[in-house]
């Protein structure tokens, strides 16, 4: 979890090395080894090609972004502009393949990219949920793809769509950034102003191995003892478990309005807790009410962007680290999250570890009908860069996102998206679908909004006095 200020810190570190600097650096991370050769996957890649490998027709991990363009869209500038960033980028022009009993990554030659030009009637939502759930063959084409759907005149939709293993949230910001400079090049016939980049992703890949195998191999012990007996997230269902993990999902919103979230936000401050860490514990609490546990596994996404060279990348460098919520001896609320916070803070400590090896260390037993360790996840999303992501212009034409479509997957058995904007706590709680009714969701939501509201009020609050409707 890396804020807004740390990455502009970051950044400008990296355009203030001297070039010696920025060639030792090349060096340390892997860039000076040979070309035209099959590269190792990171390990949080590998995660994703065996899962795309176990389903292909899983698209839980595709990462959709829709723009609405409102101008003179210029449909060969953009396609330029898009051909420009998956020339820098090599991730982008990257297939997967199998080197005797391992996967890795080849990066292809640059060639032109091919912007798809689709019809959106008679519904454009629909046309755009088509697109963005179209599979991806990761053995044989580039992790990227995008199209221009024609509303009216001067008025389009761009829908770009990458695979979770050639990208992570921060990429979005960054691909919209480099987007708008390379369309208004293109647009006045010139060259984009992008400073170098430091280095590729396939040298972090390396890198990242390497890391794992020396200093990142102390964190695992950490892990191995923290997360010994976890139990599974036993939540009542409301159909039979399927044998076999599916990933079809549904989603219901959570809100929070803007005074509640404020209220909330100042009573943690006080705490010396973050929002984060208020709403986890919160996330906790409804979790163990309704499951009658009070030892709770969440997973939760960082960055894992810890060096400023990784800044300016399109790539997957998110991690996932599980949080044990330990709610036994029926706490206060204030209890609780000041154990959030001990966890969390402890947890940070020991990012550096690859949940992949994280999986193994833990010996959880494998079970192809749930997700393994962390059944449940929450991501507070407001920590990611944005400002690019959400820009209002790119070059003459006017910006805005159009709402994803539901995508119908998920990663997890429960999951809670959330961001903090100028209206309070936004997001959507996700559910499997083969597990629990809407209306089970619906009731888990309403717990965990009417939760976090009363936290900051009745922090003394014990556990047992809790009710709800899930």
């Amino acid at each position: 979890m890396i804020s807004a200020d740390r990455r502009q810190e970051l950044l400008g570190r990296l355009a203030a090395l001297p070039p010696e600097r920025r060639a030792a650096m090349r060096r340390s991370l892997g860039s000076s080894r040979p070309e035209g050769r099959v590269w190792p996957l990171s390990f949080g890649q590998e995660r994703l090609w065996f899962l795309s490998r176990f389903d292909p027709t899983d698209t839980s991990y595709h990462v959709p972004w829709t723009v609405r363009l409102r101008g003179p869209a210029d449909g060969g500038a953009l396609e330029a502009a898009l051909g420009r960033i998956v020339e820098r980028h090599e991730v982008l022009r990257t297939r997967f393949v199998m080197e005797g009993d391992r996967p890795g990554q080849v990066v292809l030659a640059p060639r032109p990219f091919a912007l798809e030009r689709l019809d959106p009637r008679p519904d454009s939502d629909a046309a755009v949920a088509a697109y963005t759930g179209r599979p991806f063959d990761l053995r044989h084409d580039p992790p990227i793809r995008a199209a221009l759907l024609r509303l009216g005149h001067d008025d389009h939709l761009l829908s770009i769509v990458v695979h979770h293993v050639a990208v992570d949230g921060w990429s979005l910001d960054v691909l919209m950034r480099e987007l708008a400079a390379c369309y208004e090049a293109a647009r006045r016939g010139g060259e984009p102003e992008l400073a170098e980049l430091p280095l590729q992703y396939k040298d972090y890949a390396v890198w990242s191995r390497e890391r794992a195998e020396g200093e990142g191999s102390g964190h695992l012990g950490h892990w191995r003892e923290r997360l010994a007996g976890a139990p599974v997230l036993d939540l009542p269902t409301d159909h039979p478990r399927p044998a076999r993990w599916t990933g079809r999902g549904g989603r219901c919103p959570l809100a929070l309005p803007d005074a509640r979230t404020a209220r909330l936000e100042a009573f943690l401050k006080g705490e010396r807790c973050t929002l984060f860490m208020g709403l986890l514990a919160v996330f906790h609490a409804v979790l163990a009410r309704a499951a009658g546990q009070d030892d709770v596994c969440v997973g939760v996404p960082v960055a894992g962007r810890d060096r400023t060279e990784f800044a300016p990348l399109i790539g997957y460098f998110s991690n996932t680290l599980v949080l044990r919520g330990d709610l036994s001896g029926d706490p206060s609320l204030r209890e609780l999250l000041r154990r959030t916070r001990v966890a969390t803070l402890t947890a940070l400590q020991h990012a550096e570890a690859p949940f992949e090896r994280v999986l193994a260390a833990a010996g959880t037993p494998r079970d192809l009908s749930r997700p393994p360790l962390c059944q449940a996840m929450f991501n507070l999303s407001h920590h990611l860069p944005k400002a690019d992501l959400l820009r209002a212009t790119m070059a003459d034409l006017s910006v805005a996102v159009w709402p994803p479509p539901p995508g119908g997957r998920t990663k997890s058995e429960i999951s809670a998206d959330l961001y903090r904007g100028p209206e309070g706590l936004g997001g959507w709680l996700e559910f499997n679908s083969d597990l629990f009714s809407t209306r089970r969701a619906e009731g888990l939501a309403a717990d965990f909004a009417a939760l976090a509201g009363r936290l900051a009020d009745e922090p003394d609050l014990r556990l047992s006095e809790l009710k709800g409707r899930s």
